[in-house]
């Protein structure tokens, strides 16, 4: 196994390591949701107030949690197969039209949330607006290799 080669792998670990303690914090954040979401309660409103602003909160908060662990779940399932080689395939491309996909779709739930419970959330819903994209071009430079993987194959 040459030297590149095992930084890749153990690059491939670290990734998948991160992801594994992303998830711990994630749901330790979900246990913790109702106590959190009293803590933002503290701070000013630009719209709601009491118990909607309560649930709102909490449930938006619940709801991003969702769109998080199938994120986490794709992106582990997306390294697991760069890991084996199974790089420039459609799958990767389908996967990463579905990561940019939910990551939008957090961006549009957080911007609900900042508009009308706390202004604080928007950090969240600008920065997953400025990944979508990036995930989107990933997604066509992946996209474009296949099609050009694909036409290599008919060749020989």
């Amino acid at each position: 196994m040459s030297k590149e080669n095992t930084k890749e792998l153990s690059s491939i670990k670290i990734t998948k390591a991160f992801i594994l303690l992303l998830l711990v914090g994630a749901v330790g954040m979900c246990i913790g949701g109702p106590t959190i979401v009293k803590i933002v309660m503290t701070k000013r409103s630009p719209f709601f107030e009491g118990e909607l602003r309560f649930w709102t909160l909490l449930s938006c908060g619940y709801l991003c949690a969702v769109l998080f662990f199938i994120f986490l779940y794709q992106l582990f399932l997306l390294v697991s197969r760069i890991e084996k080689g199974d790089v420039f395939i459609p799958e990767n491309v389908r996967a990463l039209s579905f990561i940019s996909n939910l990551v939008l779709a957090a961006a549009i739930v957080t911007l609900f949330v900042g508009v009308t419970c706390t202004y604080m959330i928007l950090i969240i819903t600008l920065a997953a607006v400025f990944i979508t994209p990036i995930i989107r071009v990933v997604k066509n430079a992946f996209g474009k290799a296949v099609e050009m993987k694909e036409e290599l194959d008919y060749t020989i």
